[in-house]
C-alpha cells in the first residue's frame, strides 16, 4: 500500500523526520518496503498558459504557441501535443531548466521555428507514464508559479507491506491512527461539509449478514457529469497512493 507522507501528516504530524517515521511504521508492524520521491528531479518549471496557437508552417504535427509564463514577454514554444490549445494551462520548462534524466532545456529550432522552452506532459516530470498529451492544470492555476510548489511535490511516497491481519490499516486513517497512538497524539480529522439531499429517491437494502455487517450506509446519486475533470488535488492524492485517475467516477 502506497501513502503520501504529506497526506499522512495532514492526519497526524509527529515532530520526527521522514526516516524516523518510516522506522516507526516498521516497528509498529507496518513494514516499509520502499520510499520514493513524489516526482522526478527537475528545476525551473512553472505554470504556463497558452494564449494563442497556430500551425507550424513546415510541419503538420507541430504547433507554434505563444505562452504566458508570468514574464515580461510571451514565450514562443513549438509543441506537438494533441491537446495543446489556447487557454490551456500546463507545466512549462523554461530555458535553463533541467528535467529528469538530466535533460537540459535550451533555445532550439524545430523545423526552422525557434522554441524558447518546452511544454510538458506528466511523464516528462516523472509523475506518471502518461505521455498522451500535456499535463492539463486547473483554470485557476497561477501563471508563473513554480510547478513543484503548486503541486506540492516536495513529498515522499511510502510503500507499506501490509499483512492480512492489519485490515484496519488498509486506509490512510488506519495508519495515521497507529502513528498517533505511538506518539501520544490525536488525529486531525478533515472537515467534510454535509451535502444535503436534492431528491427523495431511496433504494431498498436487504441486509442478510447482520453479524458480519452491523451497519450499512448507502446513498442515491443522480446527474453525474462524466465530462468533468477530477480536481488536481484529488488526482495527486490518488496518484501518490498508486491509483491512476482515469475517469471522474
Amino acid at each position: 500500500m502506497k501513502i503520501s507522507e504529506n497526506w499522512l501528516r495532514e492526519w497526524v504530524n509527529p515532530q520526527i523526520s521522514t526516516e524516523e517515521l518510516n522506522e516507526q511504521l516498521t516497528m509498529l508492524g507496518l513494514e516499509v518496503d520502499d520510499v520514493m520521491p513524489a516526482s522526478g528531479e527537475f528545476t525551473q518549471i512553472v505554470v504556463g498558459e497558452i494564449e494563442s496557437i497556430e500551425k507550424h508552417p513546415d510541419a503538420d504535427k507541430l504547433n507554434v504557441c505563444q505562452v504566458n509564463a508570468g514574464l515580461e514577454d510571451k514565450l514562443q514554444i513549438v509543441c506537438g501535443a494533441p491537446n495543446a490549445r489556447a487557454g490551456l494551462k500546463a507545466p512549462l520548462a523554461l530555458i535553463g531548466a533541467v528535467l529528469p534524466g538530466n535533460f537540459k532545456i535550451k533555445k532550439s529550432k524545430l523545423r526552422g521555428v525557434e522554441s524558447h522552452g518546452m511544454l510538458c506532459s506528466s511523464v516528462e516530470l516523472g509523475l506518471s507514464d502518461d505521455h498522451s498529451g500535456l499535463l492539463e492544470l486547473p483554470e485557476d492555476a497561477p501563471v508563473g508559479k513554480d510547478i513543484r510548489e503548486y503541486l506540492k511535490l516536495n513529498d515522499t511516497i511510502i510503500d507499506v507491506d501490509l499483512t492480512p491481519n492489519r485490515a484496519d490499516c488498509f486506509c490512510i486513517k488506519g495508519i495515521a491512527n497507529d502513528i498517533a497512538c505511538a506518539n501520544e497524539l490525536t488525529l486531525n480529522y478533515p472537515e467534510i461539509n454535509e451535502v444535503p439531499a436534492t431528491h427523495d429517491e431511496v433504494i431498498e437494502v436487504d441486509l442478510i449478514a447482520e453479524k458480519e455487517c452491523s451497519r450499512y450506509l448507502c446513498r442515491v446519486i443522480n446527474g453525474i457529469d462524466n465530462t468533468k475533470t477530477t480536481p488536481m488535488w484529488m488526482q495527486e492524492k490518488l496518484r501518490r497512493s498508486g491509483i491512476r485517475s482515469i475517469h471522474p467516477v
